[in-house]
Protein backbone atom coordinates (compact mmCIF):
# COMPACT_ATOMS: atom_id res chain seq x y z
CA UNK A 1 0.00 0.00 0.00
CA UNK A 2 1.33 3.45 -0.84
CA UNK A 3 1.91 5.87 1.43
CA UNK A 4 0.17 8.57 -0.75
CA UNK A 5 -3.40 7.26 -2.39
CA UNK A 6 -2.72 5.37 -5.40
CA UNK A 7 -4.55 5.76 -8.09
CA UNK A 8 -3.93 5.45 -11.95
CA UNK A 9 -0.55 6.41 -13.50
CA UNK A 10 0.23 9.23 -15.47
CA UNK A 11 1.87 12.59 -14.44
CA UNK A 12 0.17 16.02 -15.96
CA UNK A 13 2.55 16.93 -18.93
CA UNK A 14 4.76 20.01 -18.25
CA UNK A 15 4.08 23.59 -19.32
CA UNK A 16 5.70 26.62 -19.53
CA UNK A 17 5.62 28.73 -16.79
CA UNK A 18 3.47 31.47 -16.19
CA UNK A 19 5.27 34.70 -16.04
CA UNK A 20 4.19 36.42 -12.59
CA UNK A 21 3.61 40.09 -11.63
CA UNK A 22 4.15 41.73 -8.54
CA UNK A 23 4.31 45.41 -7.63
CA UNK A 24 7.28 46.52 -5.32
CA UNK A 25 7.25 46.07 -1.34
CA UNK A 26 6.87 49.65 -0.51
CA UNK A 27 3.39 50.57 2.04
CA UNK A 28 0.53 51.71 0.82
CA UNK A 29 -1.92 53.75 2.53
CA UNK A 30 -4.30 51.95 5.09
CA UNK A 31 -7.23 50.74 4.79
CA UNK A 32 -10.14 48.93 6.49
CA UNK A 33 -9.62 44.86 5.28
CA UNK A 34 -12.75 43.02 4.55
CA UNK A 35 -13.15 39.74 7.10
CA UNK A 36 -12.39 36.77 4.42
CA UNK A 37 -12.70 33.17 4.91
CA UNK A 38 -9.51 30.80 6.10
CA UNK A 39 -8.32 29.45 2.45
CA UNK A 40 -7.67 26.56 4.16
CA UNK A 41 -11.70 25.87 4.06
CA UNK A 42 -11.87 26.61 0.98
CA UNK A 43 -12.97 24.27 -1.81
CA UNK A 44 -13.22 25.13 -5.26
CA UNK A 45 -15.67 23.05 -7.48
CA UNK A 46 -14.51 22.48 -11.52
CA UNK A 47 -17.58 24.32 -12.69
CA UNK A 48 -18.24 26.99 -13.18
CA UNK A 49 -15.04 28.15 -14.43
CA UNK A 50 -12.24 29.91 -12.13
CA UNK A 51 -12.91 32.97 -13.40
CA UNK A 52 -16.43 32.93 -12.64
CA UNK A 53 -15.94 31.39 -9.07
CA UNK A 54 -14.96 35.06 -7.02
CA UNK A 55 -12.86 33.31 -4.53
CA UNK A 56 -11.95 35.71 -1.92
CA UNK A 57 -9.67 34.12 1.55
CA UNK A 58 -6.76 35.07 3.41
CA UNK A 59 -4.37 33.36 5.02
CA UNK A 60 -2.05 34.16 8.43
CA UNK A 61 1.23 34.75 8.13
CA UNK A 62 1.63 34.20 12.28
CA UNK A 63 3.29 38.13 12.57
CA UNK A 64 0.53 40.64 12.34
CA UNK A 65 0.73 39.84 8.23
CA UNK A 66 -1.95 38.60 6.36
CA UNK A 67 -1.80 37.60 2.90
CA UNK A 68 -5.58 38.07 1.01
CA UNK A 69 -6.62 35.20 -2.04
CA UNK A 70 -8.51 35.95 -4.82
CA UNK A 71 -9.50 34.94 -7.92
CA UNK A 72 -10.29 38.00 -9.67
CA UNK A 73 -8.37 37.64 -11.77
CA UNK A 74 -6.55 33.94 -10.66
CA UNK A 75 -3.98 34.31 -8.84
CA UNK A 76 -4.08 37.95 -7.05
CA UNK A 77 -2.29 38.69 -3.64
CA UNK A 78 -2.09 41.15 -1.41
CA UNK A 79 0.34 41.27 1.55
CA UNK A 80 -1.14 43.10 4.45
CA UNK A 81 1.12 44.71 7.69
CA UNK A 82 -0.11 46.34 10.10
CA UNK A 83 -3.46 46.86 8.53
CA UNK A 84 -1.07 48.17 5.04
CA UNK A 85 -0.38 47.07 2.10
CA UNK A 86 3.06 46.26 1.69
CA UNK A 87 3.15 44.27 -1.68
CA UNK A 88 1.02 42.68 -4.21
CA UNK A 89 1.85 40.19 -6.84
CA UNK A 90 -0.24 37.41 -8.83
CA UNK A 91 0.44 33.97 -10.05
CA UNK A 92 -1.49 33.91 -13.59
CA UNK A 93 -3.72 30.71 -14.27
CA UNK A 94 -7.79 30.07 -14.71
CA UNK A 95 -6.62 26.41 -14.31
CA UNK A 96 -8.19 24.58 -10.56
CA UNK A 97 -6.16 21.77 -9.67
CA UNK A 98 -7.65 18.27 -9.17
CA UNK A 99 -7.18 18.30 -5.49
CA UNK A 100 -9.69 21.69 -5.82
CA UNK A 101 -7.27 23.49 -3.50
CA UNK A 102 -7.18 27.48 -3.30
CA UNK A 103 -3.20 28.98 -2.49
CA UNK A 104 -1.83 27.31 0.72
CA UNK A 105 1.18 28.02 2.94
CA UNK A 106 3.46 25.23 3.80
CA UNK A 107 6.64 24.88 5.37
CA UNK A 108 8.42 22.04 2.53
CA UNK A 109 12.08 22.78 3.44
CA UNK A 110 10.91 22.22 7.38
CA UNK A 111 12.51 25.67 8.13
CA UNK A 112 9.55 26.79 10.77
CA UNK A 113 8.56 29.36 7.53
CA UNK A 114 6.65 28.19 4.99
CA UNK A 115 5.83 29.09 1.61
CA UNK A 116 2.95 30.17 -0.75
CA UNK A 117 2.00 27.07 -2.81
CA UNK A 118 -0.26 27.87 -5.67
CA UNK A 119 -2.08 25.06 -8.08
CA UNK A 120 -1.47 26.31 -11.64
CA UNK A 121 -2.76 23.28 -13.56
CA UNK A 122 -5.35 20.73 -13.26
CA UNK A 123 -2.64 17.77 -12.71
CA UNK A 124 -3.73 14.36 -12.46
CA UNK A 125 -3.13 11.17 -10.39
CA UNK A 126 0.58 11.88 -10.17
CA UNK A 127 0.35 14.93 -8.71
CA UNK A 128 -0.31 19.09 -9.14
CA UNK A 129 1.82 21.40 -10.60
CA UNK A 130 2.86 24.16 -8.14
CA UNK A 131 4.26 27.43 -8.25
CA UNK A 132 6.49 28.58 -4.72
CA UNK A 133 6.81 31.63 -3.78
CA UNK A 134 8.99 32.16 -0.81
CA UNK A 135 9.01 35.00 2.16
CA UNK A 136 12.42 37.18 2.11
CA UNK A 137 13.59 40.61 2.87
CA UNK A 138 12.66 43.01 5.54
CA UNK A 139 10.08 44.05 5.35
CA UNK A 140 8.98 40.70 4.24
CA UNK A 141 7.62 40.02 1.16
CA UNK A 142 7.45 36.96 -1.20
CA UNK A 143 9.54 36.17 -4.88
CA UNK A 144 8.42 33.92 -6.79
CA UNK A 145 10.93 30.63 -6.40
CA UNK A 146 9.91 28.40 -8.93
CA UNK A 147 7.84 25.05 -9.46
CA UNK A 148 7.36 22.20 -8.20
CA UNK A 149 5.13 18.91 -9.21
CA UNK A 150 3.70 16.27 -7.08
CA UNK A 151 1.92 15.41 -3.60
CA UNK A 152 1.73 17.86 -1.05
CA UNK A 153 3.63 15.37 1.43
CA UNK A 154 7.39 17.25 1.83
CA UNK A 155 10.26 15.53 3.21
CA UNK A 156 13.41 16.71 4.29
CA UNK A 157 17.09 15.12 3.92
CA UNK A 158 20.01 15.15 6.56
CA UNK A 159 21.77 16.91 4.42
CA UNK A 160 18.93 19.79 3.96
CA UNK A 161 17.76 18.62 0.93
CA UNK A 162 13.99 18.90 0.70
CA UNK A 163 11.53 17.40 -1.79
CA UNK A 164 7.98 15.75 -2.41
CA UNK A 165 6.55 12.86 -4.32
CA UNK A 166 5.49 12.57 -7.34
CA UNK A 167 3.60 9.37 -8.98
CA UNK A 168 5.18 7.85 -12.48
CA UNK A 169 2.96 4.45 -12.51
CA UNK A 170 0.48 3.18 -10.08
CA UNK A 171 3.75 1.53 -8.24
CA UNK A 172 6.49 3.79 -8.93
CA UNK A 173 7.60 7.66 -9.05
CA UNK A 174 10.05 9.75 -8.68
CA UNK A 175 10.71 11.74 -5.80
CA UNK A 176 12.87 15.42 -6.44
CA UNK A 177 15.31 17.05 -3.63
CA UNK A 178 15.50 20.58 -3.77
CA UNK A 179 17.95 23.06 -2.02
CA UNK A 180 17.86 26.91 -1.74
CA UNK A 181 20.03 28.85 -4.25
CA UNK A 182 19.44 32.42 -2.86
CA UNK A 183 15.62 32.53 -2.97
CA UNK A 184 15.33 30.44 -5.81
CA UNK A 185 14.53 26.19 -5.91
CA UNK A 186 17.50 24.93 -7.05
CA UNK A 187 17.12 20.63 -8.54
CA UNK A 188 19.51 18.74 -5.91
CA UNK A 189 18.70 14.80 -6.62
CA UNK A 190 15.89 12.92 -7.95
CA UNK A 191 15.31 9.56 -6.91
CA UNK A 192 13.72 6.68 -8.54
CA UNK A 193 11.60 4.74 -6.26
CA UNK A 194 9.05 2.10 -6.64
CA UNK A 195 7.69 -1.00 -5.18
CA UNK A 196 9.49 -4.29 -4.81
CA UNK A 197 8.58 -6.41 -8.34
CA UNK A 198 7.90 -3.32 -10.42
CA UNK A 199 9.55 -4.00 -13.87
CA UNK A 200 12.93 -2.56 -14.34
CA UNK A 201 13.04 -1.50 -17.80
CA UNK A 202 15.93 -3.98 -19.59
CA UNK A 203 19.15 -1.78 -19.80
CA UNK A 204 19.08 -0.52 -16.38
CA UNK A 205 22.43 -1.06 -14.69
CA UNK A 206 22.09 1.47 -12.06
CA UNK A 207 22.30 0.03 -8.08
CA UNK A 208 18.87 -0.48 -6.58
CA UNK A 209 18.62 -0.50 -2.54
CA UNK A 210 15.60 -1.62 -1.05
CA UNK A 211 14.65 0.28 2.20
CA UNK A 212 11.15 -1.23 3.98
CA UNK A 213 8.86 -1.66 0.69
CA UNK A 214 10.25 0.79 -1.25
CA UNK A 215 13.16 -0.08 -4.57
CA UNK A 216 15.24 3.38 -5.01
CA UNK A 217 17.63 4.64 -6.83
CA UNK A 218 19.29 7.81 -8.41
CA UNK A 219 17.56 8.98 -11.04
CA UNK A 220 19.50 9.05 -14.61
CA UNK A 221 16.77 11.08 -16.56
CA UNK A 222 18.30 13.90 -18.63
CA UNK A 223 14.97 15.84 -19.17
CA UNK A 224 14.86 18.72 -20.50
CA UNK A 225 18.59 18.05 -21.82
CA UNK A 226 21.72 19.30 -18.76
CA UNK A 227 19.21 18.74 -16.19
CA UNK A 228 21.33 15.01 -14.85
CA UNK A 229 24.67 17.04 -14.77
CA UNK A 230 23.26 20.12 -13.37
CA UNK A 231 21.90 17.87 -10.26
CA UNK A 232 25.34 16.04 -10.43
CA UNK A 233 27.13 19.30 -10.15
CA UNK A 234 24.49 20.12 -7.42
CA UNK A 235 25.62 16.80 -5.21
CA UNK A 236 28.81 17.54 -5.67
CA UNK A 237 28.72 21.49 -4.09
CA UNK A 238 26.83 20.01 -1.59
CA UNK A 239 29.79 17.70 -0.93
CA UNK A 240 27.74 14.42 -2.03
CA UNK A 241 30.43 11.94 -4.19
CA UNK A 242 27.24 10.77 -6.93
CA UNK A 243 28.99 7.28 -7.26
CA UNK A 244 28.14 6.76 -3.85
CA UNK A 245 24.78 8.73 -3.29
CA UNK A 246 22.22 6.02 -3.89
CA UNK A 247 23.47 4.46 -0.57
CA UNK A 248 23.27 7.95 1.17
CA UNK A 249 19.55 8.49 -0.07
CA UNK A 250 18.15 5.63 -0.41
CA UNK A 251 19.03 4.99 3.00
CA UNK A 252 17.51 7.13 4.87
CA UNK A 253 14.04 6.37 6.52
CA UNK A 254 11.53 8.74 5.37
CA UNK A 255 11.97 7.02 2.01
CA UNK A 256 10.78 3.49 3.29
CA UNK A 257 7.37 5.14 4.08
CA UNK A 258 6.86 6.32 0.86
CA UNK A 259 5.35 2.93 -0.27
CA UNK A 260 3.46 0.48 2.99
Amino acid sequence: MVAVTLLLSGCAPERPAPEPTTTSARATKQTEPQVLPDCATVSISFEPALDRQHIRCSLTLGDDSTLTVSSDPAWSFSLRSGGATVQEFREPTDKIGQTGVAALLQDIDHSGTPVLLVVTGRGGTGGEPMAVWRQTGQPKHFVRAGELFGFRTFYRTPEGFFGNYAHAGSGAGVVTLYRWNGDRLAEAVVLDVQVPGWLKRPDDTREWIRNGKTDCTISDDDYPPGALATRTASMRAAGIDPATAVRQFCTQPWVATLYR
